[in-house]
């Protein structure tokens, strides 16, 4: 346990695939939002390859310090997967067949018409002194030990039936024990999203702010990504009162920097702009490819406002999917504000969207000049009130470019439909004369 009494939890992710950056380990990331919304502090994760020795010493390190220890990864049929073995010789245990196990995934391979070998029967093959955690969206059970101390889970790497392991099996029995122990600590979060500045500035402009936070038991994070900073503010305990004040108050001292003051990502605040108001998008993307549109419908409910996209990669598809003129290409060259923003309408009104947004520049690492670099972007939006472009220049990082036009494209189009938003009110005391 921390001082403050939160459960300290250590993540053991088992696989030579992770090390050699071959799968990216998205479980550890997902664990690390879930335990933190449940007030629990990720101590640690490590890493480790398939090999017995490196297994078995990190998992001894992870005990002597964490109450919880989550394992991922290695509980597969084939022979490179070897962390049931470990685990046994660990807990000074052995395998046994669990039959209600086997039955559930001869179940598994029945239903999906597949043959059933002897190592997916083996699965079913478990330490006897681990309680096993049901599995239905797979052959691999997850396994609960207690240890003296704490506790050590091993569950499939597999995200989907590990995120479901966690949710019905770890958690549920979790909060239970703590509730039981009278463990719990109050903890809360609250963030929000700036753009067009750096940390660096942010912090400078909160200045003796962040002391008096800190005094006050809130704790303070920047977190930048390309194009923003986010900032979570944190509290336990007696300071979780004092969160709604303090988070108001950064929001106030930043506001020529905020996006959203809840923490969402611009795309998700455009996005909600557009419902809360009624309005449709139409997007036309040249260096970005699509990705603007793929980050609009990356969530939930993006039907409500979103029409389409159009990728006019290649001059002649701006030409003839976007109406653009080939004699304002020709004179501008592709990478300009007037093509941007010839863009920009002609999604509008190929899609009939209520505002439409273009992205056109130079990503890298080549095809840059003296008088338009790498990283030279225009982006525009075309709304009810009119079209606007912006001219930005990144740098030479292609990925990078691209996030930061991604994100810098939804930012304009976010004020351009704020500002319509306020230009419609009704000034004070007209609504109740209508």
């Amino acid at each position: 346990m921390t001082a403050s009494g939160r459960l300290l939890v250590e993540i053991l992710s088992i696989g030579d695939e992770l090390l050699m950056g071959q799968t990216v380990n998205t479980n550890a990331a997902w664990m690390g939002r879930i335990l933190e919304e449940e007030g629990w502090r990720v101590n640690r994760c490590v890493v480790v390859s398939d090999e017995e020795a490196a297994i078995l010493e990190a998992l001894v390190d992870a005990e002597s310090r964490a109450d919880l220890v989550l394992i991922t990864g290695g509980l597969g049929p084939t022979r490179d997967d070897i962390t049931k073995h470990v685990l046994c010789q660990h807990f000074n245990t052995s395998l046994q067949r669990v039959p209600a196990v086997e039955d559930r995934i001869v179940g598994w391979f029945q239903r999906r018409g597949r043959e059933i070998l002897q190592v997916n029967r083996d699965q079913a093959l478990l330490p006897e002194a681990c309680t096993v955690l049901d599995n239905p969206l797979g052959t691999a059970s997850g396994m609960w030990f207690d240890r003296p101390g704490g506790v050590t889970v091993s569950m499939p790497g597999v995200p989907y039936e590990m995120e479901y392991i966690m949710e019905h099996g770890v958690m549920p029995a979790m909060r239970q024990r703590l509730e039981r122990d009278g463990r719990r600590s109050k903890r809360a979060h609250k963030s929000l999203l700036t753009m067009g500045t750096g940390e660096s500035q942010l912090a400078a402009k909160l200045g003796a702010m962040e002391d008096e936070l800190d005094a006050a038991g809130v704790k303070l994070a920047y977190l930048p990504s390309p194009g923003s900073v986010r900032i979570r503010l944190t509290a336990e305990g007696h300071a979780v009162d004092a969160l709604e004040t303090a988070h108001a108050d950064v929001v106030k001292r930043l506001s020529q920097w905020v996006v959203s003051d809840d923490g969402a990502s611009v795309e998700e605040a455009l996005g909600a702009a557009l419902s809360r108001n009624g309005w449709t998008l139409a997007v036309a993307e040249s260096c970005t490819g699509g990705a603007l549109g793929a980050a609009m419908v990356a969530r939930p409910g993006a039907s409500a406002f979103f029409l389409g996209g159009i990728q006019s990669y290649s001059n002649a598809a701006k030409v003839k999917l976007l109406g653009v003129d080939a004699g304002l290409i020709a004179g501008e060259g592709a990478v300009s504000s007037s093509v941007a923003e010839a863009m920009a309408r002609g999604a509008r009104d190929q899609l009939g969207a209520d505002f439409g947004v273009a992205i056109t520049g130079i990503a890298g690492p080549e095809g840059g000049s003296e008088a338009k670099p790498v990283g030279t972007v225009f982006m525009a939006c075309a709304g009810p009130s009119g079209v606007r472009s912006v001219h930005h220049r990144f740098g030479r990082d292609r990925k990078r470019n691209l996030e930061m036009s991604v994100r810098a494209a939804a930012q304009l189009a976010l004020e351009m439909a704020l500002n319509e938003a306020a230009d419609a009110k009704p000034a004070s005391g007209v609504a109740d004369s209508l």
